[in-house]
């Protein structure tokens, strides 16, 4: 019952959504990095259509740390999301990450006629998981919320892939509220999603919240994770059409 009603909400928000026809022309979102108060670095968010295969969008994240901040915590990480343009589930998701001088490659491949799910790691042999039915990544979901009517009160369901499993994500739509970002003041709604144990939120005191704005184009202002370090903070500061700035694996 669970995946009939999962794509009953990814069929319902369908490529002929005006988010979509945003996605298709391309989108570029910048962020100030918080932790504790502290200005720490900048993210660049982009959605558009695939290079070379205009059946599926390829969204891009980029967080660096500032040069200040890098003294404490110098951080690097890349990370791009291929999803299916018509239903929007994941295909291909890789991560690189540079923190501390440390890197760390990622790479997952889902193969829908298998129903399986690859993740691959220098050095490292090969983990499969079986996977059925629309399947997100922690990126694409991001982006798959703002597919959704987001009314306070609803309560959704999806299955993410990360770091060589598969996850059961809940997440609860909570109230309006106004929220004042250097892109503009917006009414909002939040969004608190929760994961089975394990993935990218597995501590018990941990709490993610993203705040979207309440219009059509969900523009996810503000995305708050609060861990037993302290609040780390991403605070939109500007929205731009078309895909530009750093691609992934650059230097």
């Amino acid at each position: 019952m669970r995946w009939a009603a999962l794509l009953l909400i990814v069929a319902t928000a369908s490529a002929a959504d005006p988010i979509d026809q945003l996605f298709v022309k391309g989108e570029t979102l910048d962020y100030n990095l918080t932790w504790l108060g502290i200005s720490g670095g900048t993210a660049r968010f982009t959605i558009g259509l695939a290079p070379g295969a205009p059946d599926r969008f390829r969204i891009t994240s980029v967080a660096r740390s500032s040069s200040g901040f890098a003294r404490i915590f110098r951080v690097r990480d890349e990370i791009q999301s291929f999803v299916d343009r018509e239903l929007f589930t994941t295909i291909g998701y890789e991560k690189h990450f540079n923190e501390r001088g440390k890197k760390k490659d990622d790479a997952t491949v889902v193969d829908r006629e298998k129903s399986t799910a690859i993740r691959r790691r220098p050095g490292k042999p090969d983990q499969e998981v079986p996977v059925t039915g629309p399947v997100f990544d922690p990126l694409s979901l991001v982006y798959q919320f703002r597919r959704l009517a987001l009314r306070p009160g609803d309560h959704v369901h999806f299955m993410v892939v990360a770091d060589g499993k598969l996850y059961a994500v809940d997440a609860d739509v909570t109230q309006h509220e106004k929220v004042t970002t250097p892109a503009g003041t917006f009414s909002t709604v939040a969004v608190e999603p929760q994961m089975s144990a394990g993935g990218l939120f597995s501590d018990e005191d941990s709490r993610l919240t993203i705040w979207y704005s309440d219009d059509e184009r969900h523009l996810p202002l503000r995305i708050r994770s609060d861990v037993k370090v302290g609040s780390i903070t991403a605070t939109l500061q500007s929205v731009r059409e078309g895909v530009t700035g750093i691609e992934p694996n650059s230097k």
